[in-house]
């Protein structure tokens, strides 16, 4: 970790330093905007719930697991502290939504929904469909969606090589993907690939946890040279 994050700031640039005009907007707009919008506290509560949920259930981990183990057994709040999304980058991609307002958005890996919510209440009027492979997860990320009013997302249990390709068959075509179901290079590189005929030129994938492990690192080298992708952002 600490040398991609040496080489990350070794090549980094600042936004006065950016030509494009979009990425420079996205850097003023969205990646530096710190203003505090009108949901984060509601979530901000949700997660200190969550926080406390001290309940053990059983988990079905399709990915590379956890670093802090892989046991079946978890408990919610070590699913939160150790695989839920921090406050920062559920920000961050609420704000990417707000942003792009994307019409047919997806998100690989829905945990425990709280990245999920703060996509969905970024424009609460486009549907948002989420995978998620563990049951007993799912069952818990409905009910928050349940307690938020958060009605209009659509939640596909199971295996990723089963439910993404009815998912994008059924969304047409895709603006948006938040990606955060496998932190394995094969699997990662095969769901990008069955994005690819549902893409477009204004199309944007989010790839979390790139810096996983030096595979993922160099599962990140091998999307940004793909002659499909056009322009790649890397915020460590």
């Amino acid at each position: 970790m600490f040398k991609h994050l040496f080489k990350y700031y070794y090549r980094a640039q600042t936004r006065y330093r950016i030509h494009s005009p979009f990425v420079f907007e996205l850097i003023e707009e969205v990646i530096e905007d710190d203003r505090q919008y009108y949901v984060y506290d509601a979530l901000q509560q949700l997660r200190g719930r969550l926080s406390k949920d001290n309940s053990a259930i059983e988990v079905l981990d399709l990915g590379a697991g956890s670093r802090k183990g892989n046991n079946s057994s978890r408990k919610v709040s070590e699913i939160v502290k150790h695989s839920v999304s921090p406050d920062w980058q559920c920000q961050f991609l609420f704000r990417l939504v707000n942003y792009l307002q994307p019409e047919h958005r997806l998100e690989l890996g829905t945990s425990l929904g709280l990245s999920t919510l703060y996509q969905y209440f970024a424009s609460p009027s486009t549907p948002l469909l989420t995978l998620e492979g563990s049951p007993e997860i799912t069952r818990i990320a409905k009910e928050n969606f349940r307690l938020m009013g958060a009605n209009n997302i659509q939640l596909l249990e199971g295996n990723f090589d089963l439910t993404l390709p009815d998912a994008l068959e059924k969304l047409g075509k895709l603006d948006f993907a938040f990606i955060d179901g496998n932190h394995r290079r094969a699997p990662t590189l095969k769901y990008f690939e069955q994005c690819l005929p549902y893409l477009h030129k204004n199309s944007v994938l989010v790839f979390d946890d790139i810096y996983w492990s030096d595979e993922m690192a160099a599962t990140w080298e091998t999307l940004k040279e793909h002659p499909a992708v056009t322009l790649s952002i890397d915020l460590f």
